[in-house]
């Protein structure tokens, strides 16, 4: 069965989809076990294109693939598959140590190949370093920027305990002591304006707070701010979080942190001397951040507990959601660096945790845009390479096209020479050298259909001749012996057996008297056998005989009377002589390549000497001395079957003698001449 060339395109799809669905081995295994080119052309080039595939394919997926150790090992399993797998059907009639055009496609592929590998290392080794370099300049700058955020919140967690150890900040608690209004007034500004003066000497515009619980009075940067006690127990907490909070009339989410004196208050705080509350907007956090994506191609944002964000003002939030959701499953903040796939891209995202702010800090950066002027350098070097391969191939199809194709067809013909087609012809008419080889090619196919047809009339009228004198050498004496037997009988008043023997001797007779065809099924000339054994019952009363064979070779087609003189033999020189009881056992078999016909007796036997001398005379031409029954035989099931069916004798298992007859289940019969 053959197998056609467009099975290699299926071959370029798993090829591609290797790169997007891991291993390719089993896929190769199955692909290249039930597809093979039928053209040794199609499938020596074709093959280097799928190894040039290999290479181009997985450096243009070297950016998302930036170690794959295993490519070079499907590129070599490709090549043993392709040369070790089975092909069914006939093999080509070029193989590829004698096609020279083979060889020219081969080197060709060969050429390219070493250049594609090189370059694609010098690509891989280029791409691997190009992307450690921006993996660790990433992460110096995501480094900076998460130390920035730590040191201006420890500045502030700072600025806010110094402020609970400020004596004039403490006076807050003692204002009810202050005897006019005035002067608590007064106290109360200098606090304010101490505040104030330390937010302007901070980086990030943040809101200080001073609260007497007891005193039920607080100093604030907000001039909205009062006191109230339930929303600074709700809040109230000795690290930085992200709450939402109350600013004025509205709430907002901010970055909070309260210094409780004396500390031992903090889970009474209505009962705590001093609060200092420092506080900040996520809008400093998103400035900063704003900042930080100006200088690159990345898309920074923070990743805090609760599954809360924080993201620039130009974020792209579908992937940073995408991201953040798969930040749980995968132990993508447990990591320094990776790469994921996002929205069908690739990118390379670069995790650092804020300690003091309890957050970490992401930022994703496109692989593509990153390695560009690598892709662009590769893209024109492969077309480049791409150019080169067309003129080959243009120049590769006119070799085919004026010598290759011509030599193709004249290899074809003479196997269809050989394989019996006589009739073929070479129509195909080049502008070249090759069409006089073809005129010739055709004029001794030609001579050869007609020396076929004269040899083929020659066997036909051998074979006619054969049948007919085998015919005519059935034995007289045998049918007078059967009218004196049934002139016994008849004497007797033994009607039914002369009934009997009438009946089997006219079948016998008219069997063997039929000379309209050469050929009968093997179950008529069973049937013959079998009228001719119960005759000779009649004559030889030991005589008993056993027909053993299968259903499925009654219908094969096989000489007339190929059987019966082989028969008689163990008749008259077998059972005849013998005292005892006789019996004929004729056994058909059947194996995968053969099929056989044994007759075996019981009687006297023959020597050894008799046996090789029997099997000598069947191969020469019979003369006055020697037999002609068995090698007509012998010359029949030859033509009939060809060489490898054979006439063969033995000793019998029982002593007497078996001669079987071999011919090949596949028969092969002379074919008609064609017109």
């Amino acid at each position: 069965m053959k197998r056609p060339c467009a099975a290699y395109f299926f071959l370029w799809f798993i090829t591609l989809a290797r790169f997007a669905d891991g291993r390719l081995c089993w896929c190769l295994r199955v692909a290249l076990h039930a597809f093979h080119p039928t053209s040794l052309l199609c499938s020596i080039l074709l093959h280097g294109l799928i190894l040039i595939g290999f290479c181009i394919i997985n450096c243009i997926n070297g950016p998302s693939r930036v170690i794959d150790h295993d490519f070079w090992n499907d590129a070599i399993l490709l090549s043993i598959l392709y040369f070790t797998s089975p092909t069914k059907g006939p093999s080509h009639p070029m193989s590829i140590r004698t096609n020279t055009f083979a060889k020219m496609i081969i080197v060709l592929v060969l050429l390219l190949i070493p250049i594609l590998v090189l370059y694609g290392l010098s690509n891989r080794i280029s791409v691997s370093v190009l992307s450690s370099e921006i993996r660790a300049m990433k992460q110096k700058d995501l480094r900076f920027l998460a130390s920035e955020f730590d040191t201006s919140a420890d500045n502030l967690s700072t600025m806010a305990f110094l402020l609970s150890e400020d004596i004039h900040i403490q006076e807050l608690q003692h204002l009810p002591s202050i005897r006019t209004a005035y002067e608590r007034n007064a106290e109360k500004s200098r606090m304010l304006e101490r505040l104030r003066l330390l937010n302007v000497a901070e980086r990030w515009d943040t809101q200080y707070s001073v609260i007497a619980p007891q005193q039920q009075d607080i100093v604030s940067t907000n001039p909205r701010a009062s006191f109230d006690l339930e929303e600074l127990k709700r809040i109230a907490t000795s690290r930085w979080q992200y709450k939402e909070m109350k600013v004025g009339s509205r709430m907002e989410y901010r970055y909070v942190r309260h210094i409780v004196k004396p500390e031992s208050m903090r889970d009474r705080i209505e009962q705590a001397g001093l609060v200092v509350e420092v506080s900040f907007p996520k809008d400093l956090l998103v400035k900063d951040l704003d900042s930080f994506k100006l200088g690159g191609q990345g898309d920074p944002f923070m990743v805090l507990p609760g599954e809360q964000l924080i993201t620039n003002n130009s974020a792209d939030l579908d992937k940073i959601e995408e991201l953040a959701a798969r930040m749980g499953t995968e132990n993508i903040l447990d990591q320094d660096s990776t790469i994921l796939k996002l929205a069908g891209e690739q990118y390379l995202v670069h995790a650092v945790h804020i300690e003091s702010l309890d957050g970490y800090l992401v930022d994703y950066v496109p692989l593509e845009g990153i390695l560009q002027p690598i892709v662009r350098s590769r893209n024109l070097f492969y077309g480049s390479i791409g150019l080169l391969l067309i003129l080959s191939l243009v120049a590769v199809y006119l070799l085919y096209q004026n010598v290759q194709r011509p030599i193709w067809l004249l290899i074809r013909n003479v196997q269809r020479l050989r394989n019996g087609e006589y009739s073929t012809r070479i129509t195909a008419r080049p502008n070249n050298e090759f069409s006089f080889l073809f005129e010739r090619f055709n004029d001794m196919a030609s001579d050869i259909d007609q020396l076929i047809h004269k040899v083929y009339a020659e066997q036909i009228s051998t074979r006619e001749a054969t049948l007919k004198q085998l015919q005519s050498q059935i034995n007289p004496h045998f049918l007078y012996n059967c009218f004196a037997l049934i002139r016994s009988l008849a004497r007797l008043g033994k009607k039914e057996q002369v009934m009997d023997l009438a009946m089997h001797l006219s079948k016998y007779y008219r069997y063997t008297t039929r000379t309209e065809k050469t050929t009968a099924a093997l179950r008529e000339e069973l049937q013959l056998i079998e009228s001719y054994l119960e005759i000779q019952k009649m004559h030889i009363q030991h005589l008993s005989y056993e027909i053993r064979v299968p259903d499925s070779m009654l219908g094969l087609e096989v000489p007339r009377l190929f059987l019966q003189p082989i028969v008689e033999n163990a008749v008259i020189h077998g059972i005849e002589k013998s005292a005892a009881d006789g019996l004929i056992t004729i056994t058909g078999e059947q194996w995968d390549r053969y099929n056989s016909i044994t007759v075996e007796d019981n009687g006297v036997g023959i020597t050894d000497e008799r046996l090789s001398r029997l099997q000598k005379d069947i191969l020469v031409p019979p003369t006055d001395k020697t037999g002609c029954a068995l090698w007509n035989i012998h010359q029949r099931i030859t033509l009939q079957f060809g060489s490898a069916a054979s006439l063969e004798f033995a000793h019998g298992q029982s002593g007497g003698t078996a001669v079987r007859i071999l011919w090949p289940r596949e028969q092969i019969v002379d074919a008609e001449p064609s017109g």
